[in-house]
Formats: structure tokens, sequence, C-alpha cells
């Protein structure tokens, strides 16, 4: 799925894997990494994305 590039979403921005990432190659398995999974909570928004920005360090991880 595409990133969310709306500008007023960025308070909807969460994160559902930080640091991390579960693959089938490994048994789904938590494996650290330099990126994180971040999805856009907005409703009709399908955003979502990995990515090592240092913007991650301030949004909440998902409930």
């Amino acid at each position: 799925m595409p990133a969310c590039r709306t500008p007023e979403h960025r308070p909807l921005w969460v994160v559902l894997a930080r640091k991390c990432n579960h693959s089938a190659f490994n048994g789904g398995r938590r494996t650290p990494s330099d990126y994180s999974d971040v999805t856009c909570t907005a409703p009709g928004c399908m955003g979502r994305w990995r990515t090592k920005a240092a913007y991650v360090d301030t949004l909440p991880d998902a409930r």
C-alpha cells in the first residue's frame, strides 16, 4: 500500500511495528530492523508504509 501523503492526516499516523519486521521467511517471528511499519488511521485512508525516518520516534504505537 502507498504511504499517506496528506499533511492533515499526520496526527493520525501510528506505528504498527517499531524497528522490527515479521516475515514468513523466519516463521513469523519478530526480527530487529532499522525500519518501522507505519499506518494512517484517518477514515478512508489506506496508507501503510515502512520507513526508517526519524519522525517515527515522535509517533505513538498502535493499540
